[in-house]
């Protein structure tokens, strides 16, 4: 069985830097816009950002606020 691996992602909405985490098998560019777009609250699951090309995700996602999203692994407190 595969563990989940912690995410930290990180955006700025209307200028404010903002972050959170996120756990999931893998991440990447659009999930991330996605998500970030989701936790600050201007889009919804069903307007699902990262369905198409990841320009115009990009696009979509600066038009309702959310820029300069970054993510990164954290690092795991659990002892091994």
């Amino acid at each position: 069985m595969t563990d989940q691996t912690d995410f930290e992602i990180h955006y700025r909405f209307r200028g404010e830097p903002r972050h959170f985490n996120h756990q999931a098998f893998h991440l990447c560019e659009s999930e991330a816009l996605h998500f970030a777009t989701l936790h600050a609250g201007v889009w919804t699951v069903s307007d699902n950002i990262a369905a198409g090309p990841i320009r115009l995700a990009i696009l979509q996602a600066e038009g309702v606020g959310v820029t300069a999203v970054h993510w990164k692994k954290t690092l795991s407190s659990t002892p091994t």
